[in-house]
């Protein structure tokens, strides 16, 4: 059987050679890929609106349309996919498809690991070079060498999400100053900005804090040449 399947996104993933490391997420998409403890990819079904379905033996909770729903093979309690991919296998306590509970290890004892030969990819479970800020097995790019959790891997992504967005909004507020009929919206609009996100700007990089000053700037001046124009119409 290949070790490599096709996520939903379109993705190739490569599946763990240890079975004991189940957590695994796409690198891509972000999305749980549940597997058994034989590291196969269990079938997921969306649920339907209006089914009534079991309660997820992870979260307790019932499922909703368009989650995607898999069944434990050896005890056929239902979970949701993103349920099982978090913990790594089955929620039903003696199941054989249940993850295997290790020791608890001291945070300073993680944090000296990372400096060691290797570490472990927070998205494929492989084991990687400890310096390594992109895994060679599922392309996953990492903003530090020290070792990350899969809660840690989720905040990065959120946070290139949201400087991405920022990114793409100074742009669109730089193009609209430069169009006068704006100016008397966008003057408040990069000011706005300005106030609330200059230091997440400043980390985005200096080009786009520049823009906003510039997108501020250039509305203040179209404001002012508006305002002038229309005085001295009324005075003729």
């Amino acid at each position: 059987m290949s070790n490599i399947i096709q996520c939903e996104c379109g993705a190739s993933i490569r599946l763990p050679s240890n079975t004991e490391k189940r957590a695994l997420r796409c690198p891509k998409c972000k999305q749980g890929i549940a597997l058994t403890v034989h590291a196969t990819a269990l079938k997921t079904v969306p649920v339907d609106a209006g089914e009534t379905v079991a309660t997820c033996s992870i979260c307790q909770s019932s499922a909703h349309a368009s989650e995607q729903l898999v069944s434990c093979p050896q005890c056929d309690q239902i979970h949701h996919q993103e349920c099982w991919a978090e913990v790594g296998g089955c929620g039903t306590y003696g199941c054989s498809e249940a993850p295997a509970h290790e020791k608890d290890v001291s945070s300073s004892q993680t944090q000296r690991s990372g400096w060691g030969d290797e570490k472990t990819c927070p998205a494929c479970s492989e084991s990687i070079k400890s310096i390594a800020l992109r895994c060679r097995y599922c392309g996953t790019d990492f903003n530090t060498v020290d070792p990350l959790t899969v809660k840690d891997l989720r905040r990065q992504v959120k946070h290139e999400s949201a400087v991405g967005d920022l990114r793409n909004w100074t742009i669109a507020i730089f193009v609209m100053s430069l169009i006068g009929c704006f100016a008397p919206i966008m003057i408040f609009v990069a000011f706005g900005v300005l106030l609330n996100k200059r230091k997440e700007l400043k980390a985005a990089g200096p080009i786009y804090l520049v823009l906003c000053y510039s997108a501020a700037i250039l509305s203040a001046i179209y404001s002012f040449l508006m305002l002038a124009f229309a005085i001295i119409s009324g005075l003729n």
